[in-house]
């Protein structure tokens, strides 16, 4: 099996990219934005005929040299250079460079080591390229070279300059007709190529460095804060570490408050059943029984008999602390009786039949806690009646005492007389839960009903 060698991909030749973008690359300091990168040269010209001047590369004088040019050349007399014009398709200045050293080849009359030749550019459009190639004679020209390097080594000599040596090897020039320098081959024109790419390196590195300059001066706050973001991290998870026991304490805490909360939600919800069996002892008639009564949360179902339900429900109605007093069912009356049947629902307000709070309960204790001095008092006014009998002493006792309790009756607005309703029993004088209370007999020191 035969090892293919070509370097194809997806049928793109490798090695053709290859030497495209290379020529792409070597034409980029020729591009207008980047030509600045490899900066114009001055040379000092020795022409055929005048005195030498100082040009730059490209064949224009230079009107105020500021310092003595590194590089020289000297310019062939016309009698010893064969010059033609050469057409050519629309190539690529390397690939023109070919073509001008095939075209050198099949019409130089001189021999391989006896020829000297370079070529320029006319014009350039997109239909062709118009080149000059010039041809001359190595053993015509060196005599002459020779001579202009010797006459300008002695002018060097004689101005007392020690940059001699760069005159050993000059360039050789030859001018176009629209005075474009057309360079010879083989002479001082690499030395000057040389130190135009290493000058066009210096500036490239020197735009990239600037470049690199922006680029950090641009990034520096950005690169900054994320310093101070990763430095507050790290304080923050130290500190984190070092309070590991606080915010595990103030976890603990905060839970505790969240019950507490709860907790207090729930009790300040929580009705107190006495609350609601007194109101509705003092509230019912007394032709009123009630069978049944029910407590959950803040509603109440009471069921039994009465004589006129919608007047019980009203009455419930204008009490404190209750509303939204409804029927779940109607009434109904038994046959040949003249009670109805009722079940009333109603809601409570927790403020008003709530559990008792501990300021509340100390508030109703103080009242309470000036009646032993009172009774004290009372005590103490029995021995001024010891010449008396004992019938008036214990009238005089026991006077104080009713005194004491009448004014407490009289200014108690609570203190009313016994209802007489039942809570499932007969209707007698005095209220009972679940029956009737006896009357006093007379042998227990009462008085007959």
């Amino acid at each position: 099996m035969a090892i293919s060698t070509e370097s194809r991909f997806f049928g793109l030749d490798l090695n053709q990219l290859k030497a495209d973008i290379l020529k792409t690359w070597r034409r980029a300091p020729q591009w207008p934005p980047l030509s600045w990168l490899r900066p114009e040269q001055m040379l000092r010209l020795v022409p055929a005929e005048g005195a030498p001047t100082v040009v730059w590369e490209s064949g224009e004088l230079v009107a105020k040299p500021g310092r003595d040019p590194m590089f020289w050349a000297v310019e062939l007399p016309e009698h010893m250079v064969l010059r033609k014009t050469v057409a050519l398709p629309a190539l690529d200045p390397q690939d023109c460079a070919s073509a001008a050293e095939l075209e050198v080849q099949a019409i130089s009359p001189f021999a391989a080591d006896d020829l000297l030749w370079g070529y320029t550019e006319l014009s350039r459009s997109s239909k062709g390229v118009k080149l000059l190639v010039v041809l001359a004679s190595r053993t015509q020209t060196e005599p002459y070279l020779q001579a202009q390097v010797a006459q300008q080594l002695h002018l060097q000599t004689l101005k007392a300059q020690s940059k001699a040596e760069s005159l050993e090897q000059p360039e050789v020039w030859v001018f176009a007709p629209d005075r474009h320098p057309v360079v010879f081959q083989g002479f001082g024109e690499q030395a000057r190529f040389a130190w135009g790419r290493k000058r066009l390196w210096w500036n490239v590195g020197g735009v990239a460095l600037a470049v690199l300059l922006l680029a950090a001066i641009a990034a520096t706050p950005t690169a900054q804060l994320r310093l101070r973001a990763i430095e507050a991290v790290h304080a923050y998870e130290g500190m984190a570490a070092k309070t590991t026991d606080v915010v595990a304490k103030r976890e603990s805490l905060i839970q505790s408050a969240d019950k507490v909360g709860g907790l207090s939600e729930l009790l300040a919800e929580r009705i107190d059943g006495v609350k609601v069996l007194s109101m509705l002892t003092n509230v019912l008639p007394d032709d009123t029984a009630l069978q049944s009564a029910r407590i959950q949360g803040s509603k109440v179902t009471i069921s039994g008999l009465t004589e006129n339900a919608s007047a019980l429900m009203q009455k419930l109605s204008n009490q404190d602390g209750v509303k939204d007093v409804r029927a779940p069912s109607a009434a109904t009356r038994m046959g040949g009786g003249n009670k109805e049947s009722f079940t009333i629902e109603l809601g409570l307000d927790a403020k008003v039949f709530g559990p008792k709070t501990v300021q509340e309960v100390e508030a109703a204790a103080k009242p309470s806690a000036a009646e032993p001095a009172s009774t004290v008092a009372v005590g103490a006014e029995a021995p001024a009646a010891v010449g008396a009998s004992p019938s008036a002493a214990a009238t005089a006792v026991a006077e104080p005492s009713s005194a004491a309790v009448a004014p407490a009756a009289a200014h108690d607005p609570a203190a009313r007389p016994p209802s007489k309703a039942t809570l499932g029993g007969s209707t007698k004088p005095r209220a009972a839960l679940g029956g009737t209370a006896p009357p006093p007999s007379p042998e227990s020191g009462g008085k007959k009903p």
